[in-house]
């Protein structure tokens, strides 16, 4: 178990590039066909909307998971390499989402994009989930003072997008709206 703070500091710096790589290759969708032609360039703007609502949609999830990822890794003091491998399974799924986003906005009236979008979203949430438990574990990790109730409280929020996102896959199985809307409750529950 490592307590050097140059090694922490060189996790979170890897982890906030990879992060901004994320965000960043997002926009490589937002871009016009070949064919475009100045007189028609209004309607194939348009015609651009899904790959706009996956930039929006994407940056907006990248975001948050970084968001979070900042506000948990306040309370981490060491690492060990298992952590380590942990965190960058969790970036492996951060950079996995804009595909995921992006089957969803094109194929979105499909049971298949809806239920590998949830999927996609429950497995990183899981995965950061386990990071956070395998931090936790006996204070493994973090500060011995951080109380048991911030501990389970911190966990539950954690724990709440990939239950909803995994409920969800149900719900799809009935009624893809149904499905879609109630990812909504993630921001009712966490906020």
């Amino acid at each position: 178990m490592k307590q050097d703070k140059l090694g922490l500091d060189r996790i979170i710096f890897f982890s906030d590039a990879v992060f901004a790589i994320a965000i960043t290759l997002l926009s490589l969708d937002l871009r016009l066909p070949a064919t475009a032609a100045a007189a028609h360039i209004s309607s194939d703007l348009v015609h651009l909307w899904p790959n706009y609502q996956s930039y929006i949609t994407s940056f907006g999830v990248i975001g948050l998971y970084w968001i979070s990822h900042h506000h948990y890794f306040r309370f981490i003091r060491r690492y060990d390499y298992t952590f380590v491998t942990l965190n960058v399974g969790l970036l492996m799924c951060i950079t996995s989402l804009p595909f995921a986003t992006s089957v969803l906005d094109h194929y979105g009236d499909h049971r298949s994009a809806v239920m590998f979008y949830a999927l996609s979203m429950a497995i990183t949430g899981l995965v950061k989930t386990l990071l956070w438990g395998y931090a936790v574990y006996d204070h493994r990790l973090i500060s011995p003072y951080l109380s048991p109730r911030r501990i389970r409280r911190l966990t539950r929020r954690a724990m709440i997008p990939p239950l909803v996102f995994l409920l969800s896959i149900g719900l799809a199985m009935v009624n893809l709206e149904l499905a879609k809307l109630s990812w909504g409750a993630i921001a009712l529950m966490l906020y």
